[in-house]
């Protein structure tokens, strides 16, 4: 696979623009449906945009069946997890879906990882449904807020609606919420694992990423598997960071090591690692970034330091990452 040309308004640090997130952890209104049951599968996304570059209609057009080789709730699928995975944008007014900056960046024709063969990308697009920004409440919720060490589907269904249901006016019913959190944990758990028909999580990449465990001598219970991700990169780790820091703390030069590891919306919490892997890798950051980023271990403080006035756009390092140049080429 061929790396891209420099980068450029079009293919460089501002082709992300489209995703800058404001708003709070957990979406509003809550919403627990659109997958129609099934979990991501790996060519799903690839087909979905593929489909949309001849065909910005396509999901609601009379031949969609046919053109996405798949039945009438697959249609609705593919297009939710583009959706919930921020790979589109989406017209209000007419509809019509188009690949999301970095949608085209990874599954364009020339896109940097068209088949998911980069563990990198699987990491994007886990943090994408649980992290900031995301509209997808299960996936928010149970990362970020849930804090139980082993849980039940049902005991976090209860717990998902009676948060949905303070924080907005609209309410789903138990059972809604109970299919969401099934869909969450074919998501992430090998169905060899869940003791289930195998089809229910039929290819689901994000299994891959070994975050979700049926609790020892009880496959009825799961924990997240917290510790080191050895496929975790450290610069999808560090994109995140400024992902995370960008809208938590928008305007300040620093940001805590604590923060970084245990805030709901944070690093730590959103690829589930414990204290010890979170500062390995706040450790390279001022290597990986040429000095641009410095973490400040000391016995009064441990803190991320952005050394220079202007920021470094995040998404810089995922061209790093993926075109592999070096950070002062990009910024030169």
């Amino acid at each position: 696979m061929q790396p891209p040309a420099r980068p450029t308004a079009a293919t460089g640090p501002d082709m992300f623009a489209d995703q800058v997130t404001t708003q709070p952890l957990l979406p509003s209104p809550p919403s627990f449906a659109g997958h129609q049951t099934f979990a991501l599968r790996s060519a799903w996304l690839k087909k979905g945009l593929d489909a949309l570059r001849d065909d910005a209609r396509v999901f609601s057009a009379d031949d969609a069946l046919v053109t996405l080789g798949v039945g009438k709730n697959m249609v609705s699928a593919i297009r939710h997890w583009l959706i919930a995975t921020q790979l589109v944008t989406t017209a209000e007014r007419n509809g019509e879906f188009q690949a999301s900056g970095l949608g085209a960046f990874l599954f364009a024709d020339n896109g940097l990882d068209q088949y998911l063969e980069d563990p990198a990308t699987l990491w994007l697009l886990h943090w994408n449904l649980c992290g900031p920004g995301s509209q997808a409440y299960t996936w928010v919720y149970a990362f970020n807020v849930w804090r139980e060490w082993e849980w039940s589907e049902a005991a976090l269904a209860d717990a998902i609606l009676s948060s949905a249901q303070a924080n907005s006016n609209k309410t789903s019913s138990f059972e809604t919420v109970k299919r969401d959190v099934g869909v969450f944990i074919q998501t992430y758990l090998a169905p060899t694992d869940r003791g289930q028909n195998a089809e229910d999580g039929l290819d689901c990449p994000l299994r891959e990423l070994g975050l979700l465990r049926p609790a020892l001598g009880n496959q009825q219970q799961y924990t997240f598997a917290v510790g080191p991700k050895p496929s975790l990169p450290t610069a999808i780790f560090a994109w995140a960071l400024l992902k995370f820091w960008d809208w938590k703390y928008p305007d300040a030069t620093t940001i805590a090591a604590r923060d970084v590891a245990y805030s709901e919306g944070s690093p730590g919490m959103v690829f589930k690692l414990d204290e010890d892997s979170t500062l390995v890798y706040l450790d390279q950051l001022e290597t990986l970034t040429s000095g641009l980023l410095r973490f400040e271990d000391t016995p009064l403080v441990r803190q991320v330091v952005r050394t220079t006035a202007t920021a470094l756009n995040p998404d810089t390092l995922l061209y790093f990452h993926y075109a592999a140049p070096t950070i002062e080429q990009l910024l030169a």
